[in-house]
C-alpha cells in the first residue's frame, strides 16, 4: 500500500516537478531572477533583437487624408508653376475668349475645369469615373451653368487610353445637357469661331 501511495504522490507532483525543470532549464530562480549572470546575452538581446523586429514591421507611411500630414508634406517638397494651358490650347482659348463678347449672350471661359466641378451623379461609381477628369475649355452662361465643353485634339492626342477617356467625358456630358465639342489642330480661327458659336444658338 505505502508503494502504491508514494507512486500515486509523485504522480501528482509530476506537473510541478515538470515546471521545476524548465526554470532551471531557463535559469530562472522561483525568485525570478536569472540564474546565470549573464551580461553579455542582455546587452546582446537588448541591443539587436529590436533590429530583427523592426525589419519585420511594414514601414511607417504618411496618412494623406490628415490635413497636418499633408501640411508636412507640402512643406518638406517643392512646387514650380505649371502653364494652365499647353501653347496650342491657349491660342484656341484665346479665340473663344475674344469672339464670345461679340455674340452679346453672356457667355464666359473657364480652362482646365474639372468635371466633378460642374457634374454631379447619385451613382458613386459613375462620379468617380469622371471627377478627375477635365474639359480643356469650357462655356458658362450668364447664370453660370456650363454649356459647352470644348476638347482640343492637338497632333499627338489619340495615344495609350485617350479615346477611352474622351468617350467617357462624352457620355457623361451628354446626360448632363453639357454639349461637346473637339476642335482639332488644323483648324483655323475661323472656323473655331463659326464651330463654337454653332453649338451656342
Amino acid at each position: 500500500m505505502a508503494g502504491l501511495e508514494l507512486a500515486d504522490d509523485l504522480r501528482d507532483a509530476a506537473p510541478m516537478l515538470a515546471l521545476a525543470l524548465i526554470l532551471i532549464v531557463f535559469g530562472v530562480l522561483p525568485r525570478g531572477r536569472r540564474f546565470f549572470s549573464a551580461p553579455r546575452r542582455h546587452r546582446y538581446w537588448t541591443h539587436y533583437r529590436p533590429s530583427w523586429r523592426n525589419q519585420d514591421r511594414a514601414p511607417d507611411r504618411t496618412d494623406l487624408t490628415d490635413a497636418g500630414q499633408q501640411l508636412a508634406a507640402v512643406m518638406a517638397g517643392t512646387f514650380r508653376k505649371r502653364r494652365v494651358l499647353s501653347a496650342s490650347e491657349y491660342r484656341v482659348f484665346k479665340i473663344i475668349e475674344d469672339d464670345l463678347p461679340a455674340t452679346r449672350s453672356g457667355y464666359r471661359v473657364f480652362a482646365q475645369t474639372s468635371l466633378g466641378e460642374i457634374l454631379e451623379s447619385p451613382f458613386p461609381d459613375a462620379f468617380s469615373s469622371i471627377n478627375s477628369k477635365r474639359a480643356d475649355i469650357l462655356v458658362v452662361d450668364r447664370g453660370g451653368w456650363p454649356v459647352l465643353a470644348i476638347e482640343y485634339q492637338g497632333s499627338g492626342h489619340y495615344q495609350g487610353t485617350a479615346a477611352a477617356r474622351d468617350a467617357i467625358k462624352k457620355e457623361a456630358l451628354r446626360k448632363a445637357g453639357v454639349r461637346y465639342l473637339e476642335i482639332s489642330a488644323t483648324d483655323s480661327d475661323d472656323q473655331i469661331r463659326s464651330r463654337v458659336r454653332e453649338q451656342l444658338v
